[in-house]
């Protein structure tokens, strides 16, 4: 049997290797296995690959490492997506309209996701490099079967030196910043910002998406950051139809958390952290079992850098999505960067979109609690199981126990980010270059979220003014 290998590096630091062979019947195994070095030093000072695989003790760590049929390590079939990397490596590949473009440059199959990977192997998201290598005889029965059986190396491709990786259904580019000008990625440099472009039948998402990030981050939030820039200034062919689009037509530039001057910085999806595939980012999974921000909060929670402060951040984030109508913060739009190496800290928000210029939105990318956990109020008003969730005083004291931890904290993170968004949001949203109708959306939007309302009740109280007078000073 054919076997195609990749030697999976973290910065300097070789890994392993994610291989790929097919059984008799068409059956595909995809199974990373770590190299011997990577078990011998199990519980040295060594960078973190991803929490999902990180044990307590070093003698656990060594045995993480050896359990070569852990579901860390192996994909498994999709009848959606065919036969899936390991989840780890499977969220590291680009996805949309993006992924599309870099399988026309392979020349391969959008879900040949092996080669998706080799594509983009030289930049991929985070410090991960997967790197093709000819394995020997000998590294080919110890890696793949154990010696058990024969097998004949497949060698496969270099990377694209166009091959980046991104994740999203958006048009999107991988630049470098030249000058005034946005080229494509080097030889010798690695991407560093992403170029979202315009998208037809969403008009002015680019500036959408700044406002939505500048309103965020006047609320509180942790953003990433972009700026607006005119089409003019792209400079290379990207391919995608943008409609009437000109010169003077603005994208979105978002410069990346994962690069710095430095070099690159790690990072990770918690659609990686929690071992779900991309096709499952939404919660789902062939367990049965809704993933939950609940959840995501429990992994904050674990990890001494995090804790509560990160679980605050992560219910402004909630917050500001109900206030903007942002239906869309799945696994994948959420994660960890490791600024050592080592630590895991909360990345920046990003892909925040106020969804409320264009639809009318309730909830959430994914439920807050599993219903068995709301108040139970909210248990017997409909279908728990499939209801919209959204921050209310019953649900924030359930998500704070089921945490353990104290609601005044919780309580006062949300007040300030609402007051906040109540003090700047209205004049931010009027001044901005999104169209009128946009604008009375998302103000409209804005000022029915109940808590944005029963803020405007008590100025107005406290005034004398009317409620929509209130909310629109």
């Amino acid at each position: 049997m054919n076997v195609k290998a990749l030697a999976i590096h973290l910065g300097e630091l070789r890994l392993g290797v994610l291989f790929q062979y097919a059984l008799p019947g068409a059956s595909v195994t995809n199974r990373f296995v770590a190299d011997e070095d990577l078990v011998a030093r199990a519980g040295a000072a060594m960078p973190t690959l991803s929490l999902s695989m990180r044990a307590a003790t070093p003698q656990a760590q060594a045995a993480v490492w050896r359990d070569i049929r852990s579901a860390s390590f192996n994909g498994r079939h999709s009848a959606k997506n065919g036969w899936l990397l390991p989840a780890f490596f499977q969220n590291l590949l680009p996805e949309g309209v993006f992924r599309d473009h870099v399988a026309a440059l392979r020349h391969c199959a959008p879900n040949d996701h092996f080669e998706m990977l080799a594509a983009c192997g030289k930049d991929l998201p985070g410090n991960v490099h997967a790197l093709p290598v000819e394995l020997s005889r000998d590294e080919l029965a110890r890696y793949v079967t154990q010696g058990q059986d024969a097998l004949e190396m497949s060698v496969t491709a270099d990377p694209l030196e166009e091959g980046v990786s991104l994740s999203g259904v958006q048009p999107k580019l991988g630049v470098i910043r030249d000058g005034d000008r946005y080229v494509g990625r080097t030889k010798d440099h690695d991407t560093h910002i992403i170029a979202k472009l315009p998208v037809v039948g969403q008009p002015l998402l680019p500036e959408v998406e700044d406002l939505t990030l500048r309103l965020a981050r006047a609320a509180g939030v942790d953003t990433c950051e972009a700026t607006l820039e005119p089409l003019e200034r792209l400079g290379l062919p990207h391919g995608y139809d943008l409609g009437d689009a000109t010169g003077q037509t603005r994208f979105l530039a978002v410069t990346r958390f994962d690069r710095s001057p430095a070099g690159r910085l790690h990072v990770e999806d918690f659609a990686q952290i929690l071992g779900r595939m991309p096709e499952d980012k939404y919660g789902g999974g062939p367990d049965g079992r809704p993933v939950t921000y609940l959840d995501i909060a429990a992994v904050l929670m674990a990890e001494p850098s995090m804790g509560q402060p990160a679980v605050h951040e992560l219910l402004r984030r909630l917050v500001v999505n109900e206030m903007v109508g942002n239906a869309d913060m799945h696994l994948k739009n959420i994660g960890v960067r490791y600024l050592d190496g080592l630590t895991p800290t909360l990345s920046p928000a990003y892909d925040l979109v106020a969804y409320a210029v264009y639809h009318r939105l309730r909830g959430h990318a994914l439920l807050i609690l599993p219903p068995e956990y709301l108040p139970r109020r909210a248990r017997t008003a409909g279908d728990a199981a499939t209801a919209p969730q959204s921050i209310s005083p019953a649900l924030l004291q359930a998500f704070c126990d089921r945490l353990r931890i104290p609601v005044k904290p919780a309580e006062q993170a949300i007040s300030r980010c609402v007051k906040a968004a109540f003090t700047h949001w209205p004049e931010m949203i009027e001044a901005s270059s999104l169209t009128a109708q946009q604008k009375q959306r998302l103000l409209a939007h804005f000022q029915a979220h109940e808590l944005v309302a029963s803020l405007a009740r008590r100025a107005a109280r406290a005034t004398g003014r009317s409620d929509g007078e209130a909310a629109a000073r």
